[in-house]
């Protein structure tokens, strides 16, 4: 016998209680756990004021942040780990409304991660570029590499000892691969207990 599931909707994902101890993207109608270890928030935590100084020393008018939910259909929520909007893309959206920005940002931040596999990336990638996104960054803590992913374009992957360039999508934006990942190094090995 086959037990049909129904698909949750945005609109009833905005009306659910918190759930605590977890975070959740909606694909395709289904609750996706994403990653909140404190490495992976270290991480996006860093870029995050990586752009956010850049934007705001450049005056470029964008809106930078971290976690923020946008909706690619009807099912589907994604909560790219840092978004770069430009205002006027965000002029479209009604926050007292409610509801989450029913658009991509101009630019979707991913941190590989379990939860974000390489397969769950390009399904990502996809829905951020059918609904606007102008480029996809991957970062990889394990290969310490930031591929800039664009429609209709080769992946440009950007490795220790070179310079990530933001491109036209983030103007004048540009940024050793090694400072990228440098909050990884900063943080505290574990020591194990004594038995």
């Amino acid at each position: 016998m086959t037990i049909q599931t129904r698909k949750i909707s945005v609109e009833e994902f905005w009306a659910m209680p918190d759930d605590p101890g977890h975070r959740y993207e909606l694909v395709d109608g289904e609750l996706v756990d994403m990653d909140g270890a404190p490495r992976h928030g270290r991480l996006t935590g860093h870029i995050y004021s990586l752009m956010d100084s850049h934007i705001a020393v450049a005056r470029l008018p964008f809106d930078v942040g971290v976690s923020t939910g946008f909706q690619m259909d009807v099912f589907t929520l994604r909560f790219p780990g840092v978004h770069v909007t430009s205002w006027e893309r965000m002029a479209a959206y009604d926050e007292e409304a409610g509801g989450w920005p029913k658009f991509a940002p101009e630019v979707a931040v991913e941190v590989v991660s379990p939860s974000n596999i390489h397969v769950a990336l390009a399904l990502k990638a996809r829905e951020y570029f059918h609904n606007g996104a102008l480029a996809m960054w991957i970062v990889n803590p394990e290969t310490r590499t930031v591929t800039i992913r664009r429609p209709g374009a080769e992946d440009n992957i950007f490795a220790s000892g070179e310079i990530v360039d933001g491109g036209p999508e983030i103007p004048g934006f540009s940024c050793a691969v090694a400072e990228v990942f440098a909050v990884l190094d900063r943080m505290p090995k574990a020591t194990g207990r004594d038995n």
